[in-house]
């Protein structure tokens, strides 16, 4: 049960789905019904497997499931594309306001696997990793509400698999070089 939540939690998997149906069938309400059967298959297999769903997953879920149904019942995409401004938004600041709180926690979680280098950067550049990532965030957020109300459809879900998938990539390579070279500057020697 966990490879097949592991599976299905995969972020390609959403991406690749998002292709194949729009590619397919150019229907924003075939699109949203497969999102929605995705995403309610991931928080299932989650809860199966490990008991409990990630808050990130669960909040994206709970967001999805009254917007998607709105799309639906109305006929108009613009609910679940505001899905997207909205879970930006609240991931953004939830980095900023616990980075402001408690300090880069969030990052620290997230980067405790990638080995010592960037553990042993300083609690300073997590913070401002903390603070550019969070920022980020809800720029993307802006910029998706461009894509809704100055551009198609169509570019709309261009910018959302390709667009937003290549921002977070060079987000991640910034914030990782930042904190590799800080952790080179700062690793105590020997």
């Amino acid at each position: 049960m966990k490879k097949l939540s592991k599976f299905f939690n995969n972020p390609f998997l959403l991406i690749a789905s998002f292709l194949l149906v729009w590619g397919y069938y150019r229907d924003f309400f075939y699109l949203t019904f497969a999102i929605m059967a995705l995403v309610t298959i991931q928080v299932v297999l989650e809860k199966l497997a490990y008991s409990k769903v990630t808050k990130p997953l669960f909040f994206s879920w709970a967001l999805l499931m009254p917007l998607g149904f709105i799309t639906i019942a109305l006929r108009d995409p613009v609910f679940l594309q505001w899905k997207f401004s909205i879970f930006h938004w609240v991931f953004g600041l939830i980095l900023v306001v616990s980075n402001v709180l408690k300090g880069p926690i969030l990052i620290k979680m997230l980067l405790s696997q990638l080995g010592p280098q960037v553990e042993s950067t300083s609690s300073n550049a997590k913070s401002n990793v903390t603070y550019f990532a969070g920022f980020f965030f809800i720029m993307v957020g802006f910029v998706n509400l461009y894509f809704i109300y100055f551009m198609s459809l169509e570019a709309w879900v261009q910018f959302k698999i390709w667009g937003v998938t290549l921002l977070n990539f060079a987000m991640m390579i910034a914030a990782l070089a930042y904190l590799a070279k800080k952790g080179e500057l700062e690793a105590p020697k020997n």
